[in-house]
């Protein structure tokens, strides 16, 4: 078993974040969104950026003295021991499950708009082509890294101002806008969860810390870097929905966004562009998780075997990332789940861990300003949970089975 290498800086290691980041959050949530709330849905955004900041601060802290590919979960064991360490391994594990698949089936949808076939065929052939790059030479990955996330920012910036553009073509022809004047509380959080998803992946891209070259610097640079420009991507586009007068095409809104400048044509544009962004944030996403599974392998909560590596790559890691996504994918399939319930599960699970991060600081740091940020942060995500009526019956299933992987790892070493 060798060493994960240290290939990342500033500028790649933002585009990885923006990777992991930016997928199903700008290219489908904008457009359920507005489906659900109306133009209330634009003050759900700006909520979730305020909430999301100091969130992600604790990450940046985290990462930049703790650096690990643990993550969350080494976090989580440094302050509180190996029962939470697996508590919080499960729940990212729980929230990957539901939320990479819901990515890969936003890219799904897209290309099926232009050539109808199975979208879930397109979503399993995307999650496997994601784990096939992922594999090759890691010096060429994190010149991969940066071709995409450059890519990812050009194409978004294109996108964008079509559908500016699309603004002033003719606002009143085959659309009417869905009318939404009451600004209640209930109302803005309704969609919350799901438009939270937009906002997890930096806590996934805290498990590639370990692999930056100078993690002090760098690595909270990364983070703030790509944290800036989701956000304003994600307020331009969710501004475009509720000013565009849409009424259909919820689930692929750039395809109802830029057909007033470029028509039918534009629609084949889209989705090809649509999958791009997807596959990066596969990309990305699985390049993250799995060093969480490597580093769950490591410390021997998963088989050992997992901590394998092969120049660089932990290949063996790659394979049950990927199993597991396709099996999200067959559960979309078999009606199981819908798009809007991975999304809102997956966001659940990925606020909850910020809480255990917040905790986590809160505990490791000695410096007053810090807990200050750690205890805010708890403070917020209780908040959150309280108001926006979660059901936690998905994260307690999870926290059992991590108790009794804890507790029969127990026993084992009790015997020995």
């Amino acid at each position: 078993m060798s060493e994960l290498k240290q290939t990342l800086n500033a500028f790649t290691g933002t585009a990885l974040f923006l990777n992991i980041v930016v997928g199903a959050g700008l290219l489908v949530i904008p457009g359920l969104a507005f489906e659900q709330v109306g133009i209330s849905a634009l003050l759900t955004w700006l909520l979730c950026i305020v909430v999301a900041l100091p969130l992600v601060s604790v990450f940046i802290i985290l990462g930049k003295y703790y650096p690990d590919a643990g993550g969350i979960s080494h976090y989580a064991y440094k302050a509180f021991g190996s029962w939470m360490q697996k508590v919080a391994a499960f729940l990212l594990l729980g929230a990957v499950v539901l939320g990479l698949p819901a990515v890969a089936l936003t890219g799904g949808h897209y290309l099926n708009s232009v050539l109808p076939f199975s979208v879930h065929f397109y979503a399993s052939s995307m999650i496997i082509l994601a784990t096939l790059l992922n594999v090759i030479s890691i010096d060429k990955v994190s010149k991969v890294l940066g071709v995409i996330g450059s890519s990812v920012i050009v194409i978004l910036l294109i996108l964008l101002i079509i559908s500016f553009i699309g603004l002033n073509v003719d606002p009143n022809e085959g659309y009417s806008f869905i009318e939404q004047n009451s600004f209640d509380i209930d109302i803005i959080f309704l969609p919350f969860m799901m438009i939270f998803f937009a906002f997890t992946g930096w806590e996934v891209g805290s498990h590639s810390a370990e692999e930056f070259r100078n993690p002090e610097r760098d690595f909270p640079l990364a983070m703030i870097f790509s944290f800036g420009i989701a956000s304003v991507f994600y307020l331009a586009i969710a501004w475009v929905v509720q000013n565009s007068h849409m009424q259909t095409g919820f689930k692929s809104p750039f395809i109802e966004l830029i057909y007033p400048v470029l028509g039918s044509n534009g629609s084949v544009i889209v989705a090809f562009v649509a999958t791009l962004l997807v596959f990066a944030n596969l990309f990305g996403a699985i390049w993250a998780i799995s060093r969480l599974v490597y580093s769950l392998g490591r410390d021997t909560i998963l088989p050992s075997v997992l901590a394998d590596i092969k120049n660089g790559i932990p290949r063996r890691a790659l394979v049950v990332v990927m199993t597991a996504l396709l099996i999200g994918v067959l559960l979309d399939l078999s009606t199981v789940a819908n798009l809007d319930s991975l999304m809102a599960l997956s966001g659940q699970n990925f606020l909850i861990l910020y809480g255990i991060a917040g905790a986590s600081l809160f505990v490791l740091t000695q410096k007053l300003w810090v807990k200050c940020i750690a205890g805010s942060v708890l403070v917020i995500v209780i908040a959150v949970l309280q108001v926006a009526g979660v059901s936690f019956v998905y994260p307690l299933g999870l926290v059992i089975v991590a108790s009794i992987f804890h507790f029969r790892q127990l026993k084992l070493r009790v015997r020995l």
